[in-house]
């Protein structure tokens, strides 16, 4: 196996920002967000809501939509009503077109191109959504932040908060990871160990420039705030670790053999002689006789 290239500790953030970056990512891949502040960055950070329907026309009805989940993210601001009613972008939203630079260079370099729309916007939109999947963000840090091949339970408590989902889901984490070509693995099925590739190496500073952003506009749940590693473990069950096969029972020696069948034997024998119908308890007779034989 090939020794893994180290992961620059600068682009491997702290872990506890993870399901921030999460929701970060949930909140600007979501379908036309990017394209949404791009148009009004392009027209001076504020828009007529009759001029941005005139803006973007292919979005119809669903532009009111969007720009309601976009206020509650926190990416623009609404004033007014009707077509007088205005959009701006916050200052949340104007630092969130920064994120775009990184990441739709890496997504140009690591995807194919976009299916709808072109440019560093479709590019960006089409690869934050591809990373849309809870505890994407976290998988791939713990990896990094090893430093070496890793098998699932070894990551398990960086990546799953306690109380929380089973430990399949790492699998299953794993296995997408895989599949999209972020992470490598080796082994055997049951035993893999995983790896960051190429294309996940460099994924980590976007991620980087993503974390600084949630760190600044993406509160922190209560819920996602990591437990102690006491109660982590009493939590849930622990994924299985490849482990050496047990040590083969010890075979008994033939003399040893000899005198366990002597001793049967003789048990058989005084069982067959002390046998009564009486209501007698059959153990104590046995035991009487066997005392009495050894005696003669």
């Amino acid at each position: 196996m090939s020794t893994p290239t180290p992961v620059p500790s600068s682009v491997v953030p702290d872990l506890s920002l993870a399901p921030r970056v999460q929701k970060a990512i949930a909140a600007l891949g979501a379908s036309n967000t990017i394209s949404v502040l791009r148009t009004l960055d392009r027209n001076g950070g504020k828009l007529l809501n009759g001029s941005f329907s005139s803006a973007m026309p292919w979005m119809g009805s669903a532009l009111g939509a969007r720009l309601v989940t976009m206020e509650e993210d926190g990416l623009v601001a609404r004033s007014g009503s009707g077509r007088d009613g205005a959009v701006a972008l916050t200052e949340a939203g104007r630092e969130a077109l920064q994120i775009q630079v990184p990441v739709a260079r890496w997504a140009s370099a690591h995807q194919s191109r976009p299916t709808t729309g072109t440019g560093p916007g479709a590019y960006t939109a089409q690869a934050l959504a591809s990373l849309d999947r809870r505890y994407t963000v976290a998988t791939l840090w713990a990896i990094a932040s090893e430093g070496e091949p890793v098998y699932p339970s070894e990551i398990q408590d960086l990546v799953l908060p306690a109380e929380g989902p089973h430990p399949a889901v790492l699998y299953q984490r794993l296995a997408k990871l895989w599949e999209t070509g972020l992470v490598v693995r080796t082994g055997e099925r049951r035993a893999y160990l995983y790896d960051l590739s190429e294309a996940g190496r460099e994924l980590l500073e976007p991620l980087e420039v993503l974390a600084r952003w949630a760190e600044r506009h993406v509160p922190a749940p209560e819920a996602d705030k990591a437990p102690a590693p006491e109660s982590r473990q009493a939590a849930r069950p622990v994924l299985p670790s490849p482990v050496s096969a047990p040590a083969p029972a010890a075979v008994p020696s033939p003399a040893a053999l000899t005198a366990a069948r002597a001793g049967a034997a003789t048990v058989r024998s005084t069982a067959a002689l002390s046998f009564s119908h009486e209501p007698a308890p059959q153990a104590a007779l046995l035991v009487a006789n066997h005392v009495a034989a050894h005696r003669r």
